[in-house]
């Protein structure tokens, strides 16, 4: 349970082996590339930029391509998609499953054929605006540029306003002087035939401007109710072509898997040019340096030596005090610490000469966790739900391990559920606690395991300043550790083990505690007055404390709240009629516990995180370090060996 403890390899090989070592290199995936001092080698950076470029476009081109075919082929199988294991090859093998040629061939394929279902919608849009515009005024029986109207009549054909009070149309039907046929009505407009005799015609042109008359501009040669026809039978046209281009795209299986591997293989390419990039290079040599962990460098030395033999000159050295800033932080714990990794991750990375408090939060977070969801029922879903995937899924290691996490937690909520007596929310016919009924010892237990963690917090601030800062490790943890209990055993003493001079001994303690961080602060404090200002005011702390132990009330809480509601929906199903109970009840049961079942596990997950963020790591813990990120591969759609 601790930080790896790194070293640093550097390999120097001639210039025409540089691809042959960044392979090998990449193939071991356990080597984070470091860039070189130029000041401590001659030679020059390579010039990767353009290339790196060039295979960032490539592999998002290749990216983008896989993200349009998937919403046209054929879904995979369940167990295809989540059970068949991937396919194992070695780089050497990966690079020969596709070229560069065919990746560029098929990637131009499956962008025209993009570009035809593109340029079939904005056909289609087109026709269906057009469309949209003949039926309108499909009731239109004359063709406005070929119309000849009578000898003496004017005819206008356009559009008026709509308005809420019908202002406009209301106006022209009023108008003696002019004959109003209405061709159609929307939310927006009406069309109208209009027709007057022609000695009006200048009267009539300025009473239909007035009231915001427009002309129809029609530019086609036939009446609309044939062109609607005629637009319709090109829409389905095109629908019938768009469509027989996506079912072809279901076919597209082949081309998909070419996809994937050179989605693998562009990667694989593009982590190794940009590791060139630390590198340092000169008209024969070539120079790369890198962390590895201490125990796995011998090994991987070897390898290297074997992969070119006699071709390489590659050494180990310690990491020395000035690099320690830039030391990347490889963390290493037992198989079951490990999955709480992304706990201490989420909230910051450990410097490399720092602390890993995996272990240490792993056992509060355990019970923490099952305490607030306690119960037995859902602790075998939980259980079940994990093990399942664990053991016939294929996943990657990042979920695998996420899931790994919960199927640990699983225990603890089923342990918590057997002291529960807690099945779904039914009663079981044992338990040790009740938290509805024993509430003061559940409260009890809570705020004592609330006091164990914090006391283990400030034990660890103690210890990891004690050598650098001894100062803040007493006034800031071992002062604060002897206050609380101080008041543990003034407050317990005479009402647990009926001594009343326990109170007097927890006082005491208390007492030297408080006056040893007053004194600590005035010490280290140039100015005394300020000092004296500073420790009381660190005094003041213990209301925080205070505040720390009240919030573990959470663990009675959500105990409480997540069997209450489950027991509610038990309840609930029992009030309906035996017919609905067995049929529709079975249903309603399933969905109403599967919802709480989910939102206990939110809860429990969410409020255990905060109890270790700010309760615990609060009192010791400083992130800012760097994660190891070897040069390794993506091993997506292929495991890489």
């Amino acid at each position: 349970m601790a930080i790896a403890k790194m070293v640093k390899i550097s390999a120097i090989v001639e210039e025409n082996n540089r691809n042959r070592l960044m392979k090998e290199l990449q193939s071991i995936q356990k080597i984070e590339v470091r860039p070189i001092n130029p000041n401590q080698v001659d030679g020059t950076r390579p010039s990767t930029s353009q290339r790196l470029n060039e295979l960032d476009d490539q592999l998002q081109d290749v990216r983008s391509a896989m993200r349009f075919l998937d919403s046209y082929l054929k879904a995979k199988g369940f167990k295809e998609k989540y059970m068949k294991p991937l396919p194992t090859m070695t780089l050497e093998e990966l690079e020969q499953q596709v070229s560069f040629d065919e990746i560029k061939s098929v990637t131009q394929k499956v962008w025209a054929k993009k570009e035809k279902l593109e340029k079939i919608e904005s056909d289609l849009q087109v026709i269906n605006n057009e469309a949209d515009f003949f039926s309108k005024w499909q009731n239109l029986h004359a063709i406005p540029a070929y119309h000849r109207a009578p000898k003496y009549t004017k005819l206008y054909i356009g559009t008026l306003p709509q308005t809420n009070d019908n202002e406009y149309i209301n106006a022209v039907r009023e108008n003696k002087d002019i004959i109003v046929e209405e061709v159609y009505q929307s939310r927006d407009e009406i069309g109208l035939v209009i027709a007057t005799s022609l000695d009006k015609s200048y009267e009539v042109n300025q009473f239909l401007t007035q009231n915001r008359f427009q002309a129809l501009d029609y530019q086609f040669a036939d009446l609309p109710a044939n062109l609607l026809k005629e637009r319709h039978q090109q829409a389905e046209d095109l629908r019938k072509e768009a469509q027989a281009e996506r079912l072809s795209l279901a076919d597209f299986q082949e081309e998909y898997r070419v996809l994937e591997m050179a989605e693998e293989i562009l990667y694989a390419l593009y982590q190794r040019q940009e590791a060139t990039e630390s590198s340092m290079t000169s008209d024969r040599l070539f120079a790369i340096e890198g962390w590895v962990a201490k125990d796995e460098a011998p090994a991987i030395i070897k390898n290297v030596e074997e992969a070119l033999p006699g071709q390489i000159y590659i050494s180990q050295s310690d990491v020395v005090e000035d690099e320690m800033d830039e030391v990347p932080t490889k963390l290493e714990n037992p198989s079951l610490i490990a999955p709480f990794e992304n706990i201490t991750k989420m909230y910051g990375t450990p410097k490399y000469n720092g602390f890993d408090p995996t272990g240490s939060l792993a056992p509060y977070y355990w019970i923490f966790f099952g305490m607030m969801m306690a119960d037995l029922g859902y602790g075998l879903l939980l259980w079940l739900g994990t093990l399942i995937p664990l053991k016939f899924f294929t996943m990657d290691q990042g979920m695998k391990k996420n899931i790994k996490f919960f199927h640990i937690l699983s225990y603890s909520v089923i342990v918590w559920g057997l002291m529960y007596g807690s099945f779904f929310g039914a009663a079981l016919p044992f338990k040790l606690l009740s938290p509805t009924e024993d509430v003061i010892a559940v409260l009890g237990l809570s705020f004592g395991l609330g006091f164990i963690q914090i006391l283990h917090g400030l034990a660890l601030h103690t210890g990891l300043n004690w050598k650098s800062d001894k100062a803040s490790a007493i006034k800031d943890g071992l002062a604060w550790i002897v206050m609380l209990c101080g008041f543990i055993i003034a407050a317990l003493g005479p009402m647990v083990l009926h001594q009343a001079i326990l109170q007097k001994i927890g006082l005491y303690m208390a007492g030297v505690a408080a006056l040893v961080i007053l004194g600590i602060a005035i010490i280290n404090s140039k100015n005394k007055a300020a000092g004296f200002a500073a420790g009381l005011y660190d005094l003041y702390g213990v209301s925080g404390y205070l505040g720390d132990i009240v919030s573990y009330s959470r663990l009675m809480a959500l105990g409480i709240s997540g069997g209450s509601i489950a027991l509610a929906f038990n309840i609930l199903v029992a009030y309906l009629p035996p017919v609905a109970r067995f049929t529709v009840g079975v249903v309603l049961i399933i969905a109403l516990q599967l919802f709480n079942f989910g939102l206990s596990l939110l809860s429990a997950y969410v409020h255990s995180d905060r109890l270790i963020f700010v309760e615990f790591f609060g009192k010791f813990y400083e992130a800012g370090g760097r994660e190891f990120a070897p040069l390794k591969f993506l091993d997506k759609h292929v495991n890489i060996k």
